[in-house]
């Protein structure tokens, strides 16, 4: 929100290359954000494979 307001400011006074920084800071902050979405999802599948794996072994040494 901080650089929402910044960006703002920087547009009134017409700091068209202030305000390209903030943008260009913001689009890191959204590939950031879902980078660690997407590598937090990664983690929950990789486990959840993991687990399946351990359950078909051992299912097939019980029969």
């Amino acid at each position: 929100m901080e650089e929402l307001l910044e960006l703002k400011a920087l547009l009134l006074k017409g700091d068209i290359q202030g305000s390209l920084a903030i943008v260009e800071e913001l689009e890191d902050m959204s590939k950031n954000g879902i980078i660690s979405t997407i590598r937090s999802y990664a983690v929950i599948l990789l486990l959840h494979l993991i687990k399946q794996q351990a359950e078909n072994r051992t299912g097939a040494s019980q029969s």
